[in-house]
């Protein structure tokens, strides 16, 4: 009994802490004058505003440059020690902008983006297996290669590829070391194995809730799912519909990478805490619901 009420206030506290996580960041993004910070940037990039943070000959030839060049902003980050009057935030933006522009030109100077395709698609399948890097970085980096409709679909098929080998593992290999944990808590293991209803073989809901929840990782509850024996095809659609909000709010956050003070950037990271703390206290409620249940009978 007692570990199960610390299950539910663990799981409860993470939730709140997220949802706060959500609203501080909407509240800094109201308080925070952003478009001081970008502004000399815009106006260095349009040729309009050089002469206010540096002079002389200096001046004319990085006006010259600047005239001459495809690549403005990787000019003006190369001449940053040269301007005086900007703020620390500002160069640091100037800098960052030079550094995406690089990556945007090295990206466009591949020939073949098949071969790119096919290799996030095996990053995606390694990951399932070695924890090399967080799934949502490899999310990123696609958003930033191609366009968003199609970083999406690369994206979901990447993460139905890590569902798909850590659900086979876990039905030959092993259930892996969360369900010993999960196991600690009689009243959590019961409902992810959904006895109530008779099946002892996975909780649907609990397998979408968790899907929806950043912070809960994916292959642990995978492995899980596949050692239960839970059918294969419910649980890709399930774990698709729940990790699809992530796939777009991540995949957004990387279109936007160039422009991370925008509302294009700032939503999607919002919108990912909120539903994700929500999800928690919701599994949260459904816990201590099904805990006084038990108590009943």
């Amino acid at each position: 009994m007692v570990q199960n009420k610390q299950s539910n206030r663990l799981v409860n506290f993470i939730g709140i802490i997220l949802i706060i996580m959500a609203l501080a960041l909407t509240y800094t993004s109201k308080l925070v004058d952003f478009k001081s910070i970008t502004e000399p940037f815009e106006h260095l990039v349009e040729g309009t505003a050089i002469g206010n943070y540096i002079d002389g000959a200096k001046q004319r030839e990085l006006e010259r440059q600047l005239d001459q060049t495809e690549t403005p902003a990787q000019k003006l980050a190369d001449n940053i020690k040269n301007f005086s009057g900007l703020t620390k935030a500002q160069k640091i933006y100037i800098k960052f902008q030079g550094f995406i522009e690089r990556f945007e030109n090295s990206i466009a100077e591949i020939p073949n983006k098949f071969v790119i395709v096919i290799a996030i698609l095996l990053l995606f399948s390694i990951k399932s297996i070695i924890a090399l890097i967080p799934a949502s970085f490899t999310c990123l980096v696609t958003a930033f290669i191609f366009p968003f409709p199609l970083a999406v679909t690369i994206n979901l098929l990447g993460y139905c590829l890590m569902f798909t080998v850590k659900y086979f593992w876990g039905g030959h290999i092993g259930e892996g070391n969360i369900s010993k944990l999960v196991k600690h808590s009689k009243l959590l293991w019961k409902y992810i194995q959904d006895e109530e209803n008779g099946y002892g073989t996975g909780n649907p809901l609990l397998l979408f809730i968790l899907r929806l929840v950043p912070t809960v990782p994916l292959n642990p509850i995978s492995q899980m799912y596949g050692k239960m024996g839970y059918d294969f095809w419910k649980y890709m659609v399930l774990s698709a519909l729940g990790i699809s909000l992530r796939v777009v709010s991540v995949t957004s956050l990387g279109s936007n990478v160039g422009d991370p003070f925008s509302s294009a950037f700032m939503v999607p990271l919002v919108v990912i805490l909120f539903v994700s703390g929500f999800s928690m206290i919701a599994l949260s409620v459904i816990l201590k619901r099904r805990e006084k249940s038990e108590e009943k009978n």
